[in-house]
């Protein structure tokens, strides 16, 4: 069975997701970003969602991460 690793930051607006992309891709750790404004609890093991099938997550997310189409 196909299996994924995902890490996620979840938060309320696109505008909070660009900026936080924006501090992670200038260099700024992204579990400890994950750790200090993620709304999920994965948020607290630095976004880790650990190993997963197809099928598992929100089909949206599901897609992204089986297709690679990930931002």
């Amino acid at each position: 069975m196909l299996k994924a690793k995902a890490r996620h930051i979840l938060v309320d607006t696109e505008d909070a997701c660009n900026e936080l992309k924006a501090r992670i891709q200038a260099g700024e750790d992204f579990a400890e970003v994950a750790r200090a404004h993620s709304k999920c609890p994965s948020g607290r093991r630095g976004g880790d969602l650990g190993e997963f099938p197809r099928g598992a997550m929100v089909p949206e997310f599901d897609e992204a991460v089986f297709t690679g189409d990930i931002i």
